[in-house]
């Protein structure tokens, strides 16, 4: 069985890391008998290209643009037709919609249009009266043409109202990002590895709150970031300001934004408290390394850090813009209004529960049993392939 993907690339975002960990799924449990390949939209390398193609699988890179939509299709189809596919998985919302008409006659016959953000990215997107037109056109298409639509989360499909006809006659259950549990299983080891590098001593008496998304927007500065890092920002300063045993770091691509962070924070002098490291491929040791996620995201589609941190046996402090979806340990997750404010979110900071290095170790077993798991991700993926 060979699957297309249509991604924008292989940037470092969940839905990207997942792929990446179903095709090294699908490598090593070759009696699948399934390969993935992937179009990228957005025409350039990026962050894990290189180990996809070691895998085995093939990248094309065709730029979707309102410029390039008739070298996109001609491309497209030429790809269509020489490979034969068994189905087409499309990961970009209802532009899959545009991307199917575009290449109608050649697509095979399971086509499945999965929705990764929720209904308030796409309108933060639609600003304009063409962009408009393109979502209603592009979510009309996508009915239309896919036979299967799902999305990260049953919130997720209910937010655009997937429950409803005549979208639920082709709704099916959610494919959940999946990811090797193993690989967040927890080190107590990470710690002193961590603080001695960000140059903090005493990593005993040091407590650790971690946030992990998007700081700056790259070409979109002027849109709202789902991952609400100024909240974030706040809390952070409130909790160093008020208690000197908490340091802070800020994981995922700066942009301006940090930026302006950094130098506020400079001018406090407490700069070397709470730090923004940028993009990392140590996110296991960094969550090891911490005593609690913040994530004060306004909305998600599934949230899939959380998860992660919970493999790890990290306490979360989420808001409700996070599905209950990604709530898979309860005991390890609270959850909290975003309009309680910055002081309350920093009570339940510190009053954050301490668990031994036993207990943060035996949360991985658990979510391996749950559909986040890679293994039983890639299962659910080919069950709708078939």
């Amino acid at each position: 069985m060979r699957v297309l993907h249509v991604i924008d690339g292989f940037g470092a975002g969940g839905a990207e890391t997942w792929l990446v960990k179903a095709v090294k799924y699908l490598k090593e449990n070759q009696q699948l008998n399934v390969s993935f390949d992937f179009l990228c939209t957005g025409g350039v390398k990026r962050v894990f290209d290189e180990e996809v193609i070691a895998l085995g699988s093939k990248i094309f890179y065709v730029k979707f643009s309102r410029s390039t939509v008739f070298k996109f299709t001609k491309t497209v189809r030429e790809i269509l037709a020489a490979n034969q596919y068994d189905a087409v998985h499309h990961h970009q919302d209802f532009v899959s919609g545009w991307h199917f008409l575009l290449g109608l006659g050649l697509l095979p016959k399971i086509r499945i249009s999965h929705l990764h953000n929720p209904y308030n990215f796409v309108r933060n997107y639609i600003v304009s009266n063409s962009r408009c037109v393109s979502y209603i056109l592009g979510r009309f298409f996508s009915y239309i043409l896919s036979t299967k639509i799902t999305g990260t989360s049953e919130s997720v499909m209910r937010e655009y109202g997937l429950h409803k006809w005549p979208y639920s006659v082709k709704k099916i259950q959610p494919i959940y990002c999946g990811f090797d549990s193993k690989n967040f299983f927890f080190d107590k080891e990470c710690k002193q590895n961590v603080c001695e590098e960000m140059e903090w001593k005493d990593f005993k008496q040091i407590k650790i709150a971690l946030f992990i998304g998007r700081i700056g927007l790259q070409d979109y500065d002027s849109a709202k970031n789902q991952k609400n890092p100024e909240f974030a920002f706040q809390i952070a300063k409130e909790l160093i300001l008020s208690d000197k045993s908490w340091k802070f770091l800020f994981v995922g691509y700066k942009g301006k934004t940090a930026n302006i962070f950094e130098q506020e924070l400079r001018e406090l002098g407490i700069d070397q408290d709470i730090k923004f490291l940028g993009l990392r491929k140590d996110i296991p040791s960094l969550l090891s390394s911490s005593d609690v996620l913040v994530f004060p995201s306004f909305w998600e589609g599934l949230g899939m850090v959380a998860v992660e941190a919970q493999a790890n046996g990290l306490n979360v402090l989420m808001s409700e813009g996070v599905p209950q979806e990604a709530i898979v340990c309860e005991d390890l997750v609270k959850v909290k209004k975003l309009e309680d404010g910055v002081i309350e979110w920093v009570y339940e900071i510190k009053s954050t529960p301490s668990h031994d290095s036993e207990r943060r170790a035996s949360y991985c077993n658990k979510i391996e049993l749950s559909p986040f798991s890679i293994q039983n991700s890639v299962r659910r993926m080919i069950q709708n392939y078939q």
